[in-house]
């Protein structure tokens, strides 16, 4: 009996471990996008003239996609229109496609594997990357790099293939009379906060909404780390239990009174690894203890507002890893409690 109950409890182990790394597997594209904020307006748009007017005030004008310093974001902004007729060329047959027109670094836009070539840099007006699904539709193959399109009575020459299952298309546009969505990419976490200061002080209005990568990575970092925390716990009250083996009094006090500061540093050691949440998550006074129901009721708003927007495939990605993410590592929390649990009947 004793031994099928050990062989349950390590049934409940490898099961909460296989969760936990699958939630691992689903945080790894949320960690990618951890310095991105995204601004989605709604009603308004951001102008290339803009941000480029940003840049050359604070003479830090942004080359070739890269992070700047300090607390200057990579702007990118986009829009994304359906149903875009594309033809290749020599071919008079025209295929409906999404076409992703945007400013700045299109890589960040929808990040997807390049199996050839590259996004259109910023300066490029006469470059495209299409998927490969579109690719082999227009071409019947993917290996169409330097290939032409033809978009709107526009030539384009293919600079890069993306796989996606979609007809996608890739384009940089700075004359677009404006842009609705915007991506922000800074060189550390940054919080909702900050980034909406920065937007008023630029006079680039009021998204609708604000997707920050930090906070979403902070979250599902901290549920990914609550099974190995409880673990790590449950090892040392292991040790706490050798101690009471202990035949003389005073060493058994000593170890005792040792084993509750290792206890003490264990629990802040975990809540600092585990919480990188920034000072928004932070409640100014600490008997402020309707900050955390504020919070919830502006995060349930809104994502209220997003799912009323037009849905965006960047959007639906991080959504839908965060989500899978958090409900494995719940999964594996659940499944290494109940083998913690069962093995202390067992000793009953």
């Amino acid at each position: 009996m004793r031994k099928k109950i050990r062989l349950r409890q390590m049934a409940l182990f490898l099961a909460g471990g296989v969760l936990l790394v699958l939630s691992a597997v689903q945080y790894a594209y949320i960690a990618k996008t951890e310095h991105v904020v995204r601004a989605r307006f709604e009603g308004g748009t951001v102008r290339a003239a803009q941000v480029d007017d940003y840049y050359e005030r604070h003479g830090k004008a942004a080359q070739g996609g890269k992070k700047q310093d300090g607390d200057i974001p990579y702007v990118t902004l986009w829009n994304m229109k359906e149903g875009i007729a594309v033809a290749a060329e020599g071919n008079v047959r025209e295929e409906s496609f999404s076409l992703i027109e945007g400013y700045g670094n299109l890589e960040q836009i929808l990040p997807g594997h390049r199996l050839e070539g590259m996004y259109p840099p910023k300066s490029d007006t006469e470059g495209c990357a299409v998927s490969d699904a579109g690719a082999k539709m227009l071409f019947g193959s993917s290996r169409v790099l330097g290939k032409k399109l033809h978009v709107d009575g526009r030539e384009y020459i293919i600079r890069g293939i993306i796989e996606d299952g979609r007809n996608l298309l890739w384009i940089q546009n700075r004359e677009a009379g404006g842009f609705p969505y915007m991506e922000m990419e800074y060189p550390d976490r940054t919080s909702a906060s900050a980034v909406m200061e920065w937007l008023r002080q630029q006079e680039f209005g009021v998204p609708a909404v604000i997707l920050p990568g930090g906070d979403y990575s902070a979250f599902n970092f901290l549920f990914l780390t609550l099974p190995l925390w409880l673990v790590a716990l449950w090892l040392y009250a292991a040790v706490k239990r050798r101690i009471h083996d202990v035949e003389k009094k005073y060493v058994r006090v000593l170890l005792a009174a040792v084993w509750g500061i290792g206890l003490v540093v264990l629990i802040l050691a975990g809540v600092r690894y585990s919480f990188r949440f920034g000072l928004d998550y932070i409640p100014p006074k600490w008997s402020d203890f309707s900050f955390y129901s504020q919070k919830a009721s502006e995060l349930a708003g809104m994502h209220k507002n997003l799912a009323q927007m037009k849905p965006l495939p960047g959007d639906a990605q991080l959504l839908q890893h965060s989500r899978y993410s958090a409900y494995l590592a719940w999964g594996s929390l659940l499944f290494t409690a109940w083998a913690i649990v069962s093995g202390r009947r067992d000793r009953r």
